[in-house]
């Protein structure tokens, strides 16, 4: 089981990289200062290839994403996963994803920290465009984990990005994060969003 996310990153550029699939790669680096307490602050960076199946009008993306508490110096959590998002309407999307869920921070959770587990993520979002390059957008993430039957996580995300060009973004905004079995953390966030 410990051996599954590296087999599919190996496997992923035969599948999304290959030029004919065109696939859209992205790495989002943001800093999250936890209003609440300094203390509890995360860099995480999240790496995402993504081909877009117009058959269907959804887009499929395998991820990796790591949180780094700057409290502690420890990893918080760390996902690798597969994930599709779809409008629904012109403003409104939903997607679901399913990963593997790891980290040395996770004594809120429902296993043991170090353990890796799997978790889904259902979202539900609105975009709005703002201008040509300045957008809104705020979102829903609910976490639940499968091994155990409970949920972990439900996050409140709004999001400003601005397109500077085709290959940066930079955003600002807030996170609320209710760890549904402990604390609750609200994040003042800033992003570089790089596109390749």
């Amino acid at each position: 089981m410990k051996l599954l996310p590296v087999i599919i990153i190996l496997l992923a550029h035969f599948i999304f990289l290959n030029p004919a699939y065109g696939a859209d790669i992205k790495d989002k680096s943001s800093f999250l200062l936890d209003i609440r307490n300094r203390d509890n602050s995360i860099c995480l960076n999240r790496f995402s290839v993504s081909k877009n199946i117009s058959r269907y009008d959804m887009k499929i993306s395998l991820f990796g994403e790591g949180q780094w508490h700057l409290g502690t110096s420890k990893w918080d959590k760390i996902t690798s996963g597969v994930e599709a998002e779809k409008y629904l309407l012109k403003y409104l999307y939903c997607g679901e994803s399913i990963h593997f869920i790891s980290g040395q921070l996770l004594d809120y959770m429902t296993f043991d920290p170090g353990n890796m587990s799997v978790e889904t993520t259902t979202k539900l979002g609105l975009n709005f465009p703002l201008t040509k390059k300045l957008s809104f957008k705020v979102w829903n993430e609910y976490s639940y984990n499968l091994e155990k039957g409970s949920a972990g996580l439900n996050e409140v995300l709004v999001e400003i990005p601005y397109e500077v060009n085709k290959t940066l973004d930079l955003a600002i905004g807030w996170r609320h994060t209710d760890r549904i079995h402990a604390f609750d953390s609200d994040y003042a966030t800033t992003s570089l969003i790089l596109h390749f």
